[in-house]
């Protein structure tokens, strides 16, 4: 799989790149009937045709430098459409020379990471229809065990870090380029959120207090009429949850997900915290201050595996903190990459050495805020430590969780 690195890929191998993404597509979608597929889940939130045409209208502008478009209308349209485009795609990939066209290689990863990313966005919409979804090799995550204490937070000593990624290592323009950055200390939380920590704020009233609330969060909350995280109902004394159409009792150990940037920053405010700034949680994630020096993943270089971190959608959710021990930043905070993305204090807006280059250029906005850290349903060659992604603040149907920061 494509994970950062600087290696370029040979044609067999990104062929089969192309076939495994596309056969986990296909894998995901199997279950729907024509009406879920074209059901738009909720307002904003597409169907999962509309992102199945999404990855072979990509695939075409970007592989064939074919941008004429005309949506399709059932399932079986874009199978056909599909069938046709990658077979062209194919064909082109056998006449290519990888060699002499690096840039074309940075096309096949940008599409790849694409279609990774449509999957997770069809589970984000089955998970909204409420349809039932089995993994493939459905992986039975281990128990939990104890990292610390619920609130402990790890020291970042500041200093001088280095951010951001080369065109070697990310396809996507948003995570570029490479640039330094002067923090001060700060603390961080060790462990995410937990649904325990958030039973706490809302034991405590924490939907009701205003002193918590931003002037945009309470007008959401009292608007929307929110008191509980999405999915979550109260049955028979206890809180239940509701993932992919299975229904279980809430785990308190595990993160706390399908929660808002809103509520995230009253649950900070609660415990007299903050949301870290994503130069803050990057550097907590990736920059080591005793050798100077930044790793792509948390844990080092290596790419994820099932053993280190809750990826690649083959579980039904976020595993128990501590499940993955070996998941640990230099810093020592656990789980910054997979089980749940999660928010940071700042805007979706490019870094201050951001150059636009031509191709598809993201869509920066003041009025979104970044994810980080990918979650369960990320496919692993889509995610390192430098990945963002962008979310409406008052957005709930993300696998989205936290963690607090604080000034030293």
């Amino acid at each position: 799989m494509l994970v950062a690195g600087s290696i370029t890929p040979t044609r067999r191998a990104l062929a089969e790149l192309l076939a495994e993404a596309r056969a986990r597509t296909v894998l995901l979608v199997s279950s729907l009937d024509s009406r879920d597929l074209s059901l738009e889940p909720a307002p904003g939130v597409g169907s999962v045709l509309s992102e199945l045409d999404r990855i072979v209208h990509y695939e075409k502008r970007w592989l064939l430098d074919d941008s004429e478009h005309q949506p399709v209308g059932s399932y079986d349209e874009w199978f056909d459409l599909m069938t046709e485009v990658r077979q062209r795609v194919l064909q082109a990939l056998e006449q290519a020379d990888l060699l002499e066209q690096p840039r074309l290689a940075e096309r096949y990863h940008r599409t790849l990471e694409h279609e990774y990313r449509r999957g997770e966005s069809i589970l984000q919409s089955m998970q909204l229809l409420g349809h039932g979804y089995t993994p493939v090799q459905a992986r039975r995550l281990p128990r939990g065990r104890r990292l610390a204490d619920p609130g402990v937070m790890a020291r970042f000593p500041g200093g001088r870090v280095r951010l951001g990624a080369d065109s070697e290592h990310s396809p996507w323009a948003e995570e570029r380029p490479v640039h330094r950055v002067e923090l001060p200390p700060f603390w961080l939380d060790v462990m995410p959120a937990t649904n325990g920590d958030f039973i706490t704020f809302m034991g405590e009233g924490g939907y009701n207090r205003r002193d918590l609330w931003s002037d945009d969060g309470w007008h959401w909350i009292r608007e929307s009429q929110i008191g509980m995280p999405l999915n979550w109902h109260w049955q028979d004394g206890a809180w239940w949850s509701r993932s992919l159409g299975h229904e279980a009792p809430v785990d308190f150990t595990c993160p706390v997900s399908h929660v808002s940037w809103y509520e995230a920053d009253a649950f900070a405010r609660f415990v007299g915290k903050r949301l870290p700034t994503e130069a803050e949680w990057e550097a907590a994630a990736s920059w080591d201050p005793e050798t100077q020096s930044r790793r792509n993943y948390p844990w080092g270089n290596m790419p994820p595996s099932p053993h280190v971190a809750n990826l690649d959608q083959l579980s039904y959710g976020p595993a128990s903190v501590g499940a993955l021990p070996g998941n640990l930043s230099p810093i020592g905070c656990y789980g910054m990459i997979g089980d749940v993305w999660e928010w940071t204090a700042d805007a979706f807006l490019p870094y201050r050495e951001f150059e636009e280059t031509p191709g598809d250029q993201p869509s920066f906005s003041r009025f979104a805020k970044v994810l980080r850290g990918g979650s369960w349903a990320t496919r692993i060659g889509a995610i390192r430590a430098t990945s963002r992604r962008p979310g409406k603040p008052e957005s709930r149907y993300l696998f989205s969780g936290f963690r607090c920061a604080r000034d030293a």
